[in-house]
């Protein structure tokens, strides 16, 4: 395993290996999820076996940094996330959160947003791990999806980030001010195209790090590396589990970026572990948890108003079989 301060980096899984008998110990090495129990948790089974089934081809992810950079970052009221959170029971935490989406078109919207970084739409597609209540100190925000900027080429890519809220370390730091927000991080070697089916997720593990995991099951390529805690304090993780669509932030001025006009998005797999400690057994959490819906709302001239743009709603994906979200975005003149 390659390792540095920031992440590690798996051995890659032979070509033709059987993943799905693999014993837990082979799993860890080649940063595959645990495999869930096919009695207790159906949902999380039929994700996992979708993750490892052909076609499947692994490699060591190569990193880069996204430019223009961009912020993921935690909930600010409604103006940069929509779609779906659930909130796990105390003193349960979510250890392990799964989902699936399909990659959308992006258009330039109709209107340009007021307070906006710059006339440059752009949107992320997550799954992630608190970063609710962002503003209180020393919350963070693991989270890995896809992006998708009309101006931008490619315009589909892959990325993950933990974003966190930790002051600096006093002892080493000459100011009390912020650390500068760090972009959130391209995975350069992972094709993403329009229509592409995506499976992503996270697992917590003992030492507090992540396993982080994403696959095109459209095309089988399949990465994943384990993340180090950032530096400073966190809060302990998996009060709760977020699937969305967000319109990001730029690291320097602060301000969010408009958000483009996209297709739906169906996130599917829904689902998330709940457990009392990183390992062990746990119960199964899905949006009919009582989930909260979350709508995103943007704000246009001529006259000077406040709309919802993107309206998520909970989607029965076959009879009596899990719930989905759906995020769609309303035309802000109509």
């Amino acid at each position: 395993m390659f390792e540095n301060d920031r992440f590690a980096l798996y051995e890659v899984v032979p070509p033709d290996f059987n993943l799905l008998d693999a014993p837990p110990a082979t799993l860890d090495r080649y940063g595959i999820p645990q495999k869930p129990d096919v009695v207790t948790e159906p949902e999380l089974f039929e994700f996992w076996t979708q993750l490892v089934s052909e076609p499947f081809s692994a490699k060591q992810p190569v990193f880069g940094s996204i430019d223009p950079p961009s912020l993921g970052g935690s909930l600010q009221s409604m103006l940069n996330w929509s779609g779906a959170l659930i909130s796990t029971p105390w003193p349960q935490r979510i250890v392990f959160a799964a989902a699936g989406w399909n990659v959308p078109d992006v258009r330039r919207p109709s209107a340009s947003a007021l307070d906006t970084h710059a006339d440059d739409p752009k949107s992320l597609l997550w799954v992630g791990l608190d970063g609710r209540n962002g503003m209180l100190p020393n919350i963070s925000l693991p989270q890995i999806g896809t992006g998708h900027w009309p101006n931008r080429k490619p315009k589909h890519f892959a990325w993950w980030d933990w974003w966190h809220n930790s002051p600096p370390d006093q002892a080493t730091t000459k100011s009390s001010a912020s650390p500068r927000p760090q972009a959130i991080t391209l995975i350069e070697n992972l094709p993403i195209n329009e229509d592409d089916h995506i499976l992503a997720g996270l697992a917590v593990q003992v030492s507090g790090d992540i396993l982080y995991f994403i696959k095109n099951r459209s095309t089988g390529e399949f990465r994943s590396f384990l993340a180090r805690q950032p530096p400073g304090e966190i809060e302990p993780l998996g009060s709760s589990v977020e699937w969305v669509m967000e319109r990001p932030t730029d690291p320097e001025s602060r301000d969010l970026f408009p958000l483009p006009d996209y297709d739906p998005v169906n996130f599917n797999y829904c689902v998330a572990r709940a457990a009392d400690a990183a390992v062990g057994s746990g119960r199964m959490m899905t949006l009919a948890d009582n989930a909260l819906m979350i709508e995103m709302r943007e704000t246009f001239a001529n006259p000077e108003r406040t709309v919802i743009v993107s309206r998520a709603a909970p989607r029965q994906e076959t009879p009596n079989g899990p719930v989905g979200v759906t995020c769609t975005f309303q035309d802000p003149l109509t």
